[in-house]
């Protein structure tokens, strides 16, 4: 590739700029902007779509697929932090003539590790998509569709290996792939190392997303369910969508004269690749995830609703019974009075009775326009008895052994001898 140059003057450009252009190596036209707005919605498109993913895993078995996306998904991170790198050091679509020869090594060295955990990302992602398919299209037995789905994940972990290799292997020393002032390094003819991985890349990816189709068009499935799977399918197809767009630009760099300002292409085109296979993985799980967070919603509904019946109805029961206590009719709380103190002595319930055999009558008392301390102590029930006593007029009784005294501590007085006795 003519643009990687190799130039010992660190402060010459990384290409001679065209006739009447003169470098700008202070603030160049560059479009991190653009770069930035694309790779931080690719950031949140695939956090957003594993955590539904999580969340409608959390009441099921943990399964293979959903332990691969874990490095998987720390690896795209990784990547994209190399991404941003190079907006901090070089930018984005900034042309090799507003780049000294000295920047050149920290923009190398970041291309190759977003490379390589690009690599990685695919390895683990494309095998955790094709176990969820052999898991959710063959639950019961292993059939072909099943050894299909190992065969394909475990034909691309080789080829992504294989090229991470040959990317360590073909730079020697490795440290010659970013640092091409380096004495003594060299590398092999890598120009056609890209496009062809390129090409392999979306060759898997078509594989990929051809491989369930016959299952699941067999399948009897509701308007729904066939509505979730064509989102599936439009993930696919967007994934696949953006490897050719990347497989392009890999050609185009072949020939490229400006290897700086073409590689952005190519990059934000292996970011959205990778965002649109993680979407292929977690869409499955989002109708699940839906029914649970809808359920959830129902049922805190329904609490709150209930919470605010039952204090509507409290506040206005409030309402009645204060509304009555001003209006001076107590109905549920009455002060016995000892009849012969008229103090008031205890409050009980109207539900209190005194014995059947005993006649009364009660009269309530308003207690409108009584201050609180008056109320205190204020007579609020009477209880009027009506008693009556037959007497035996016989002179033989001694009325006192008869009727007891009307107090009990009084002394009894001591019974008299009758007369003629000793």
């Amino acid at each position: 590739m003519a643009a990687i140059s190799r130039s010992l003057d660190l402060e010459a450009p990384l290409v001679p700029p065209p006739d009447g252009v003169q470098s700008n190596f202070d603030n160049p036209a560059n479009g991190n902007a653009t770069m930035n707005g694309v790779v931080s919605t690719s950031l949140a498109f695939t956090i957003i779509a594993l955590a539904v993913h999580a969340f409608g895993k959390t009441r099921n078995q943990l399964h293979i697929e959903d332990y691969l996306i874990i490095p998987a998904l720390a690896a795209f991170i990784t990547c994209h932090i190399f991404i941003y790198r190079i907006t901090a050091t070089t930018g984005y679509f900034v042309h090799g003539w507003d780049i000294q020869v000295k920047d050149q090594s920290w923009h190398l060295f970041n291309i190759y590790i977003t490379t390589t955990t690009y690599n990685v990302v695919m390895i683990l992602l494309k095998a955790a998509i094709l176990f969820q398919w052999a898991r959710i299209f063959t639950p019961s037995k292993r059939g072909i569709f099943f050894w299909l789905c190992y065969s394909v994940a475990a034909a691309n972990a080789i080829f992504y290996l294989v090229t991470i290799l040959t990317d360590l292997l073909y730079c020697s020393p490795v440290q010659y792939h970013w640092d091409k002032t380096i004495a003594g390094g060299h590398c092999g003819n890598d120009d056609l190392l890209s496009p062809l991985s390129a090409a392999i890349n979306v060759a898997l990816d078509i594989i990929i997303l051809i491989l369930p189709q016959r299952v699941i068009w067999r399948l009897h499935m509701s308007l729904r369910k066939k509505i979730g799977v064509a989102f599936v399918f439009v993930a696919g197809i967007l994934c696949i969508i953006s490897a050719s767009v990347r497989l392009s630009f890999a050609i185009q760099l072949l020939t490229a004269g400006d290897y700086a300002y073409d590689a952005s292409f190519e990059i934000i085109c292996g970011s959205l690749e990778m965002t649109f296979a993680f979407l292929t993985f977690a869409l499955p799980s989002v109708p699940k995830a839906v029914a649970v967070l809808t359920q959830h919603t129902k049922n805190s509904m329904d609490l709150v609703a209930l919470s605010s019946w039952r204090k509507t109805w409290s506040g206005m029961f409030s309402s009645f019974t204060g509304k009555s206590r001003s209006q001076g009719i107590n109905t549920q709380q009455y002060t016995y009075a000892d009849e012969r103190s008229l103090l008031p002595v205890a409050k009980a319930s109207s539900s209190n009775s005194v014995s059947s055999k005993q006649k009364q009558q009660v009269t309530s008392i308003p207690m409108q326009g009584l201050s609180q301390e008056s109320q205190d102590h204020a007579i609020l029930r009477t209880t009027r008895f009506n008693m009556s006593e037959s007497f035996v007029s016989d002179g033989s009784v001694n009325f006192r052994s008869v009727v007891p005294s009307q107090h009990p501590w009084q002394q009894q007085p001591f019974p008299t001898r009758p007369e003629g006795h000793e």
